[in-house]
Parts: structure tokens; C-alpha cells; sequence
């Protein structure tokens, strides 16, 4: 009974996270020059959160068993996945703003 009310503050506590992070990001853009040295900036600290990610996933991954490394390993499949959607999405769109300012200048 007590891992309930432990899970849902740690649900809790990663919703705010994500909710303060979303608002940290959208404070930092409108403080930038330019749009972009904000991507540099987010690159770079994507950069250090991946690393740091595929450190611990990489201990977590080691300390399970077999049962419980498929269920992580798919949250990783999840991750990657959404990490690569991003990705494609932000390639896209700077692409897409580069040629916008190409054919304007």
C-alpha cells in the first residue's frame, strides 16, 4: 500500500519537472539574440543530457533481470524513438527557415 501513494508523487514530481523545464525553455528563448544561438544552446545541452541519459540507463540496464531489462530496454526503444522524431523535426524546420531566408535575400 505504500508504494501507491510513492509512485504517484514520483509521477507527481516528473510531471512538474517537465512542466518547469517547458517554462524555463520558453523564458530562455525570448531572452536569446537569435533563434539561432538558442538551437546551439539547446544542442549543446542536449548533448550533456544524453550523455548523462546513457550512463545511468546503461547502469539501470546492468543491474536488471530479464523480466524487468525487456521493459526497460522498450522504454529505451521509446525514448530513441521520440529522441529521433525531435530531431527530424527540428532538422526540418531550420531547414525549412534557412531556405525561407535564402530565397528572401
Amino acid at each position: 500500500m505504500n508504494e501507491v501513494p510513492t509512485l504517484v508523487e514520483h509521477l507527481k514530481n516528473l510531471a512538474q519537472g517537465y512542466h518547469d523545464t517547458h517554462l524555463a525553455l520558453q523564458a530562455q528563448y525570448h531572452k536569446m539574440e537569435s533563434p539561432e544561438e538558442f538551437l546551439v544552446e539547446l544542442k549543446h545541452r542536449e548533448a550533456a543530457l544524453l550523455s548523462r541519459f546513457r550512463l545511468v540507463q546503461k547502469h539501470l540496464l546492468d543491474s536488471l533481470e530479464d523480466d524487468e531489462l525487456e521493459k526497460a530496454i522498450e522504454l529505451s526503444r521509446i525514448f530513441d524513438e521520440i529522441r529521433v522524431i525531435n530531431e527530424f523535426v527540428i532538422q526540418t524546420l531550420v531547414g525549412k527557415d534557412s531556405e525561407t531566408g535564402e530565397a528572401e535575400g
